[in-house]
């Protein structure tokens, strides 16, 4: 097996020599490491490139200028190492969280799948030396991703992890959009999208005993966010994505609606009734060209709006208002609410449904081949 196992470093320097003898024990003795240091201020690449003696042909480093981030030093491995045509990549840390001792388990996995993931959130997997906060925290940004991206993955989040060269031909590593810390919630994610074969093996993750944390709160806040884009950036479009995305965008219909009804209604004192007709237009037209363009891409492909597709969803609109006032109006006469509200967010919703369904099926149907 041609391995190579790439390990990113900044400020490393009490952890870098006890690690990378431990590593090159357990490791195969075909396997290569390469050390991928951001410019330490402690002296960890010194350290590194004063082992390359002990290990010749097997220990590699990779200077770069600057601190960019745990993505880009591992995009950077991974070209290093394509270019010279590895073909299984390992992910490491050097901080003793990713125990060298299994190692050769990954490595005896991988001969049987694309992906192999050294699991913190399977049987037999656990975290040690970490506060329940910590603990809560991490699984719990691990089964939200899970939940966002619709993935079984158990462990999105973990750092542990071999890839074979021909999963990452498939995920495409010029596609990555992640450069913190749901790069690790990425690239699994497009792995399971591509159809690769991914085994988790437990594993003990212990607290790290020297050194420093790069993970802050504002680095994990922006992960979640993060975890959208990847979703909708992947290729992904189901009839819950285009929902959501529906929604969002007769969201903004109303209130340009309302916006313009304000301006022309109050303001310049125009009468009511043609101002929420003209309204209702304007908005409707909005939401028909972003519909086309973003909520149903899927189906509508490169082709143009047209004014027949245009005519359709003001219908297909007009009904589901019709839909929304039928609804609100009934359950005021039938129903003790306790505010009024309450009738009318029904009606918007079952409106919604009804004007969703017409579009998908009717106004921006997938087209055949």
């Amino acid at each position: 097996m041609n391995l190579l196992v790439m390990v990113p470093t900044y400020n490393e320097a009490e952890n870098i020599d006890p690690f990378l003898k431990a590593l090159f024990a357990a490791l195969p003795p075909e396997g290569q490491v390469l050390v991928v240091d951001d410019n330490s201020p402690d002296g960890t690449a010194g350290i590194a490139e004063a082992l390359r003696s002990s290990y010749p042909g097997r220990l590699h480093l990779l200077n770069r200028p600057k601190k960019q981030g745990l993505a880009a030093a591992y995009l950077a491995a991974f070209a290093w190492g394509l270019s010279r045509d590895f073909d299984v990549f390992l992910e490491m840390d050097a901080d003793f969280s990713h125990r060298p001792e299994y190692v050769p388990v990954m490595a005896e996995a991988i001969g049987s799948y694309d992906v192999v993931i050294g699991s913190r959130n399977i049987r037999g997997g656990r975290v040690e030396g970490w506060s329940k906060t910590r603990n809560f925290i991490s699984k719990g940004g691990s089964l939200y991703s899970r939940l966002v991206l619709g993935c079984p993955i158990r462990d999105l989040t973990g750092g542990f992890n071999m890839w074979r060269k021909s999963a990452l031909e498939k995920i495409g590593l010029e596609s990555i959009i992640s450069r913190g810390y749901s790069f690790q919630v990425e690239m699994k994610y497009r792995a399971f999208r591509a159809g690769c074969s991914i085994k988790e093996i437990p594993i003990i993750f212990p607290d790290r005993t020297a050194g420093r944390s790069k993970m802050s709160k504002k680095i994990f806040l922006e992960a979640l966010v993060k975890v959208w884009k990847i979703r909708w950036t992947s290729g992904r479009d189901t009839g819950v994505d285009q929902f959501v995305k529906f929604a969002l965008t007769g969201g903004l219909g109303t209130v340009t609606n309302l916006a313009l009804f304000f301006l022309a209604a109050d303001l310049a004192k125009l009468p009511e009734i043609p101002v929420s007709i003209g309204c209702f237009m304007v908005a409707g037209t909005q939401n028909y060209l972003i519909n086309h363009l973003w909520s149903f891409r899927k189906y509508t492909g490169k082709t143009p709006p047209s004014i027949r597709k245009w005519a359709l969803f003001i219908g297909s609109s007009s009904l589901g208002l019709g839909v929304n006032i039928l609804v609100m109006t009934s359950l005021l006469a039938r129903v003790n609410l306790p505010f009024k509200f309450i009738a009318q967010g029904c009606g918007i919703l079952a409106g919604m449904v009804i004007n969703f369904i017409l579009s998908k099926l009717v106004v921006f149907r997938k087209r055949s081949a």
